[in-house]
């Protein structure tokens, strides 16, 4: 089992830092981890034991601490990046997702317009796709939500508050 610190590369210029794998591997999850823009920033993991763990943490540079063992590797590997892609990945990893919710969300908006131009069924269809959309985000939100917070125990994945800049 290591402890890593996750800090922001500005935070640690003055430092030469090499990532091995498994340092870019907490960075990876730790942004795995968060459901929120703020870490898409170049970050940079540092194991708490070591000369520049506690310079990271002198400096007030840490903004999260995880851990990685053997087990959670491998958690991650087989099961973890693939759930992460459909949810939170780049575009060209959950566009089967995203993909039929668009045509799911084209079609309502058909059923709708259909609906709005009927003389008889004009009654029909009124805001069923923006109920269809909203129950579409709210679960996407929910799910993302959760997975984070999966992520967070199996990672012991900690904000820290020692962030000075």
């Amino acid at each position: 089992m290591t402890i890593y610190y996750i800090c922001r590369v500005a935070d640690l210029t003055d430092l030469e830092l090499l990532q091995t794998a498994d340092e870019r591997l907490a960075c990876e999850i730790v942004i795995a981890a968060s459901i929120y823009d703020e870490l898409n920033m170049d970050l940079v993991a540092v194991e708490a034991d070591s000369e520049n763990g506690t310079y990271a943490q002198l400096k007030g540079a840490v903004m999260y601490s995880m851990e990685l063992t053997e087990e959670n590797i491998e958690i991650w590997k087989k099961e973890g990046i693939k759930i992460y892609k459909y949810l939170l990945g780049p575009a060209e990893d959950n566009s089967r997702l995203w993909g039929a919710f668009g045509m799911l969300d084209a079609a309502m908006d058909d059923y709708e317009s259909n609906c709005e131009q009927s003389d008889h069924f004009n009654s029909l269809g009124r805001g069923f796709a923006d109920a269809v959309t909203t129950q579409f985000d709210e679960n996407i939100r929910e799910e993302q939500s959760d997975f984070a917070s999966i992520m967070q125990d199996l990672y012991e994945i900690e904000e820290i508050k020692t962030v000075t800049s």
